[in-house]
């Protein structure tokens, strides 16, 4: 089953993330498991880096803490509308216009 394509969102910045800090891959796993609680290994760290697999929930924290970043640091900052791919009528739900007059339920 093939992972969908926006799954990974974190991956390419732990890589980033990992290479400023001039760590190897076995390095970061190290810092992982010192942490504690984690199951990771370098395959599954590569993995998730380049793309070919979802970070957990429990990943994405651990991540945030060797880094010493928020979580929130991790995502991409970039804001992208689902509804246009699925055919939606985006004016639903944007934010309407300083001044422009509220639209009345139906």
């Amino acid at each position: 089953m093939r992972m969908p394509k926006n799954a990974n969102v974190i991956g390419r910045t732990v890589a980033r993330l990992r290479y400023h800090r001039g760590w190897s891959q076995d390095e970061l796993v190290a810092r992982l498991h010192l942490l504690g609680g984690i199951n990771m290994t370098r395959d599954i760290l590569a993995n998730i880096e380049t793309l070919r697999s979802p970070a957990d929930s429990k990943q994405i924290e651990f991540f945030a803490e060797v880094f010493q970043i928020q979580e929130q640091a991790l995502f991409p900052t970039r804001r992208h509308f689902v509804g246009k791919a699925m055919g939606m009528d985006l004016r639903e739900f944007t934010r309407r216009r300083r001044g422009a007059p509220r639209r009345q339920a139906q």
